[in-house]
C-alpha cells in the first residue's frame, strides 16, 4: 500500500491566517484568540468569552507533538460564522463560512 496524504479542503473565504510558535513566547490559546479577532476586526479583549464554544486545553492537548500524529494532525472546528483550521505545524487558519468559493486545500503549501 503506498503512503500518501489526505487532501483536505475548504470553501470558505480566508479572512485570518497566523502561525502558532511553540517557543514560550504565547500561547496556542492566544494565537487562537489573536486570529479570531483578526478576523472579527477587534482587538481580542473586545471578543466574547470563546472558552464556552472551544475547549482550549483539548486542543492544546491534542495539537503538541507525539509519535502517534507525525505532525500531520489538522483540527477544523466552527466558532460562530468562521471556520478555523489549526494544524500540527502551527498554522491557524480563519475563514468566513458565510462567503463560499471554489474548493481548495485548506493550507496551500501542504496536505494533511
Amino acid at each position: 500500500m503506498r503512503n500518501t496524504k489526505l487532501a483536505l479542503t475548504r470553501s470558505c473565504t480566508v479572512v485570518s491566517d497566523r502561525t502558532f510558535e511553540n517557543d514560550g513566547g504565547r500561547t496556542l490559546t492566544e494565537a487562537f484568540v489573536n486570529a479570531i479577532a483578526e478576523a472579527e476586526g477587534v482587538a481580542s479583549t473586545e471578543l466574547p468569552p470563546l472558552y464556552e464554544s472551544v475547549d482550549f486545553d483539548a486542543l492544546t492537548q491534542l495539537m503538541e507533538p507525539s509519535e502517534a500524529t507525525d505532525g500531520d494532525l489538522l483540527m477544523a472546528l466552527q466558532v460562530g460564522e468562521w471556520n478555523v483550521f489549526v494544524s500540527a505545524n502551527g498554522r491557524i487558519r480563519v475563514c468566513d463560512a458565510t462567503r463560499e468559493t471554489d474548493p481548495e486545500p485548506i493550507f496551500e503549501d501542504e496536505s494533511v
